[in-house]
């Protein structure tokens, strides 16, 4: 088993670079998640931080296997019509089911047993892969030759077209943001997930889509003029509560409240300084954060090991949006492009989202840090992102491996053509 795991990262067509970062990622995770568990054992039992470690440990072995499985047999012909929307169609059900299950407020979690599964981290990945197939190749199948008989038809086929190749994907986008917000009342996770089909959209090289690219952001725009306006007719009172929260923490009515967190983690960040107090030895943890192993481990992460924590937190996630954007820049296949960018903006966006959060950048949302935070949907699906964008940078390394040999035999011709003259 060893000496196929050791051929596997030898093989040609896997990023050593990203496997590296998110193995970094991985072991930070696993051992941060114990030393931040460690300040709950006093009312969760001596067993807590192990069993928190060793769960963790379950969800990475399952999404590592997951991921190599992909990155050797994902096939891009896998992503066509039939399967975008059964995908779809399962993840709103999912997302649809968690309402019988209400976890801190929302129904974003199903529950199975002591396991809980979050269908909306799942629905990030599997909207980058619906849109690469609705963005780049749906339009392909409407093709002109020759003619128009009459006027009407003419506009029959552009309407058709305008139809299935922008208002029917805009469609799935908003309306599994509005299963995120309206059902589930998960506003973290489906501003994510709007942003990165946001990304997606925008992204797509197709000539088709341009014009329709700056109708986009004119109702971006108007979108957040008009939110602005009616913010608190739109959000839920324990939302407004975090904005009130994120703009007033030391408020004497929110610091023993809805700031406790923030306030809590802003004396982590200042605690851990320059070097940090050392690994395990934070003091926010011990019930100051409550569950520090979660989405407010950054703040852990730093009050332990200061910029050096912070540092194995950005550069390897850093390293992964760098090199996928990189890979994205190469490929000259659509559908991958847009699944690469799609990819990267996923890590890059719960970087910032979560990082801002618990600095008090932006509004805390309940978004976890991928591959560090406890939680086996995000880990899952951070690893499955990685596996399939992977499989991408395959295709790219064969089609620069093909490129080179035609241009060997070309000069060998050239050559032999001196030669025999």
């Amino acid at each position: 088993m060893t000496k196929r795991i050791k051929a596997f990262f030898r093989k040609k067509g896997a990023d050593k670079p990203i496997f590296f970062a998110v193995f970094v990622l991985i072991c930070l995770g696993i051992v941060m998640i114990g030393s931040a568990s460690i300040g709950a054992v006093s009312s969760k039992g001596t067993a807590f931080a192990i069993k928190n470690m060793i769960t963790q440990s379950i969800y990475v072995a399952i999404g590592v296997f997951i991921m190599m499985v992909l990155t050797k047999g994902f096939k891009l012909k896998m992503i066509n019509y039939r399967s975008s929307m059964a995908v779809y169609i399962m993840g709103i059900i999912s997302m649809c089911g968690c309402v019988f299950w209400t976890t801190k407020g929302s129904h974003a979690w199903i529950h199975l047993g002591s396991f809980t599964v979050q269908p909306a981290e799942f629905m990030k990945i599997g909207m980058v892969l619906i849109l690469s197939y609705m963005l780049t190749e749906t339009d392909s199948a409407f093709v002109v030759k020759g003619k128009f008989r009459t006027a009407e038809l003419k506009s029959k086929f552009y309407k058709d077209k305008f139809n299935k190749c922008v208002l029917f994907p805009l469609a799935l986008m908003v309306f599994a943001f509005g299963i995120g917000v309206i059902v589930q009342k998960d506003l973290g996770s489906s501003l994510i997930l709007a942003a990165i089909c946001f990304i997606c959209f925008m992204s797509t090289p197709r000539d088709y889509y341009k014009k329709y690219k700056k109708l986009v952001w004119i109702a971006l725009a108007v979108a957040v003029i008009i939110l602005g306006f009616l913010i608190t007719a739109v959000l839920q009172g324990y939302q407004l509560q975090r904005i009130d929260s994120w703009l007033k923490p030391l408020k004497i009515e929110n610091i023993y409240d809805s700031s406790w967190q923030l306030v809590n983690s802003l004396i982590a960040f200042t605690d851990g300084g320059i070097f940090g107090l050392g690994l395990g030895n934070s003091i926010q943890k011990y019930d100051y954060i409550p569950e520090a192993h979660n989405d407010f481990i950054g703040a852990i992460i730093y009050e332990e090991l200061g910029i050096f924590g912070l540092a194995l937190m950005i550069i390897p996630t850093a390293i992964i949006i760098f090199r996928l954007l990189k890979y994205a820049d190469q490929i000259q296949n659509n559908k991958s492009r847009v699944i690469l960018i799609g990819i990267a903006s996923y890590f890059m966006l719960h970087l910032f989202v979560n990082l801002g959060g618990v600095s008090g950048l932006i509004p805390m949302t309940g978004v976890p840090l991928l591959l560090v935070s406890s939680g086996g949907s995000s880990t899952i699906a951070a690893l499955i992102a990685i596996g399939i964008a992977q499989c991408n940078y395959f295709q790219v390394q064969q089609r620069t491996t093909r490129k080179n040999r035609h241009t060997i035999i070309n000069v060998s011709y050239d050559i032999l053509g001196d030669l025999n003259g």
